[in-house]
């Protein structure tokens, strides 16, 4: 009997910039989009995944904080962004062409940053834990027949289930009874609906532990709230896979992904960018129908807007990333 593999695919790349350091790993368990699948109903994919957003980066390279004085410049991003996510996949199969998936995600994140004030300077933070922006995407396969090749499309709603109120502590002191907004791209939603529409294409190679799949897919805003709308992002990603023994296989991608500014009063100029990411990983059944998964993701290129008013901002990077995860199939 073949061994069914995992295959992990980044249709959500890691790098979603914004001067706070929104960026998090986001992995795509939904094993049909690279054709590793069986002919179970359901699939259950737990996975945590980190990033440290630590690096402050103007254009491609990266650039220095301003140094904080007391004559009242705002929020300085010298510090960094903890993000940490929890996400529940549920992969339905309603027939041979047909697959539903819904996506819950937990959003763990700790940003800091000095806070420069009129006459004195100190740390500002926000701590939270919440739901994110719940994701419902379905499947449908061209040649659902062929084992070793096929080709899809993806198509589905991002829905604004993530708070967008969360506030940072202390508040400025020229106005202490004011709650201090964090950010809105470092809040856990966005605060809008977006419309994903995506497609794939796999491969295995005949008699050979060799495969590959090439994928992308496009997210936009299409109903937005309280003067923000996200930018427009396009995901591009191929990767193979080489197994090395019937439970154990390793993963090896390159991922891309171009991010437009966010827009409207609420959103930071210093917003969007592209990235290009190298993200080598293994997985490993541990159980039928059990399998355990990791990988780490590791920027090659980041290239992170500048405010067109302020060409010295920058946006707070991550340069590497990792996920784990445990997947079963009923």
């Amino acid at each position: 009997m073949k061994t069914k593999l995992l295959f992990v695919a980044l249709l959500a790349t890691t790098n979603a910039y914004a001067s706070c350091g929104s960026s998090f790993c986001s992995v795509n368990t939904h094993w049909d989009t690279q054709g590793l699948v069986n002919d179970d109903v359901l699939r259950i994919d737990l996975r945590y995944s980190y990033t440290n957003a630590n690096t402050l980066r103007g254009g491609s390279g990266k650039i220095s904080a301003a140094t904080p004085n007391g004559s009242g410049q705002g929020e300085i991003e010298n510090m960094r962004t903890i993000n940490q996510m929890l996400n529940l996949d549920l992969d339905y199969a309603v027939d041979q062409k047909w697959n539903v998936a819904l996506d819950l995600p937990l959003v763990m994140r700790d940003h800091t940053h000095t806070f420069d004030a009129v006459g004195s300077f100190f740390e500002q933070q926000a701590k939270f834990n919440g739901l994110g922006d719940v994701r419902v995407v379905g499947k449908y396969k061209f040649d659902s027949a062929e084992h070793h090749a096929g080709s899809g499309m993806s198509f589905g709603i991002k829905l604004p289930t993530g708070a967008i109120n969360k506030t940072m502590t202390p508040p400025d002191p020229a106005n202490p009874t004011t709650p201090y907004a964090l950010e809105r791209s470092s809040q856990p939603g966005t605060g809008s609906t977006d419309l994903l529409l995506g497609t794939y294409y796999h491969r295995d190679t005949e008699n050979s532990p060799w495969g590959w799949f090439v994928s992308g897919q496009l997210q936009a805003a299409v109903s937005t709230r309280d003067n923000y709308r996200p930018g427009n992002s396009l995901n591009l990603d191929m990767g193979a896979h080489y197994a090395f023994a019937p439970t154990l296989t390793g993963l090896l991608q390159l991922n891309t992904q171009f991010k437009n500014r966010d827009t409207g009063l609420n959103a930071n100029p210093a917003s969007g960018g592209h990235s290009l990411s190298f993200s080598p990983g293994l997985s490993y059944v541990v159980a039928p129908k059990t399998n355990l998964y990791g990988f780490v993701q590791i920027a090659l290129l980041q290239y992170a807007n500048s405010d067109p008013a302020d060409p010295s901002s920058g946006q707070l990077t991550a340069p590497w990333s990792f996920a784990v995860g445990i997947s079963h199939s009923y």
